[in-house]
Order: structure tokens, then sequence, then C-alpha cells
């Protein structure tokens, strides 16, 4: 009788140890698939950092574009034709009245250009540019300078204004961090009364 209690405790044993076995590897594969959704959603997370930040230098490119029209509108080249970008000190900005804008793809490791734009020059102090891809999260560095293109569109309907279309092309930190942004911006001369009195 002794000897089949303890054959009997020997096959229970045997079965917990499978029953551990199993129970770890179901674990060792949970935490692996939560390690990798983890990894994931870290890069879309940093991807969305990226895009926001290429967002936000396209959008302060456009408004210094606005701002030239405002306040240097008599200062500003004008060419009909402007078919080539211009250098990072050229200055001032050129209107262009007969050329639409040319968003020209990147080559792979490139950065995309606007082919008869013009880069932000303002903005060069304030930029670390790092064209080999570097890691905005730990230096705060950008692909390439964003650049601008303005284009006189015409006079407006009333006739009382001027039109122009404004291109700003910007990167975060990788070349695969681009925004694009466009807006129509119209000067008017003179004082307007808009009360009807």
């Amino acid at each position: 009788m002794n000897s089949a209690k303890t054959s009997r405790a020997r096959a229970e044993g045997g079965f917990v140890l499978i029953i551990s076995l199993l129970l770890l590897i179901v674990l060792t594969f949970l935490a692996v698939g939560m390690y990798h959704s983890f990894r994931v959603q870290e890069n879309m997370s940093a991807n969305t950092k990226e895009k926001a930040r290429a967002y936000q230098l396209a959008e302060s490119t456009e408004l210094y574009a606005e701002y030239q029209l405002t306040n240097n509108l008599s200062l500003l080249a004008q060419n009909a034709n402007c078919p080539t970008a211009k250098p990072l000190t050229a200055l001032p900005a050129t209107v262009c009245s007969g050329v639409a804008v040319a968003i020209q793809p990147a080559a792979t490791g490139a950065a995309m250009t606007l082919a008869n734009g013009q880069v932000y020059s303002t903005m060069v102090p304030a930029l670390n540019i790092q064209v080999n891809g570097g890691s905005s999260a730990v230096n705060g560095t950008y692909f390439a300078y964003p650049q601008f293109y303005i284009q006189y569109l015409g006079l407006s309907a009333s006739g009382q204004g001027q039109i122009y279309q404004i291109t700003a092309l910007a990167y975060g930190g990788n070349a695969n961090a681009v925004a694009v942004v466009q807006s129509i911006f119209q000067l008017t001369s003179g004082i307007k009364n808009l009360g009807g009195l």
C-alpha cells in the first residue's frame, strides 16, 4: 500500500510540471505580443509627432510668406518665369506670375523640394538641419530647410485686391515626415467701410 501511494504522487507531480510549462509558454507568448504591440504604438506616436512638427514648420513658413506680402510687397522681386530655386541667402523673396508651383518628389534619402521655391532664410539660425536623418527627440533636428513659393494669380473679382497663392513645404526629423500647405492670400488697398454707414 505504501508503494501505491508513492507511484500515484509521482504521476501527479509530472502532471503539475507539464501544466506549469504550458502556462509558462502561454505567458511568454503574451509577453512577446504585448512588447510588439508597445513598439508599434511607440513608433506610431513618434511618426505622428514628426508629422506634427513638419506641419507646424510649414504653417510658420506660410505665415512668413504672407508677412512678406503684407509688409514688403514693394521690395519683393517680380519674375514671370521663376525657373529655379533661390539660394539660401536670396533676399528679398520673389513673386512669380507665370509658372505654377512645381513640387519635385524625393529620391531615396533625398528631400522633396519646391523646384521653383525659395528657402525660408529667416529660420536658418533657429533650425538645426541634419540631412542624414537626425532624431528630433534627441537633438531637435530637422531633415531639410523649409521652402515657400509665392505665385501671383491676378486681381480679385471686385478689382480692389491682388490674389496670391502661397505654397510652403517643411520637414520634421526625417525624410518621411513632410508637410505641404497652401493658402490663397488677398491684398487690398485703401480703406473700406464694412458697416454700411
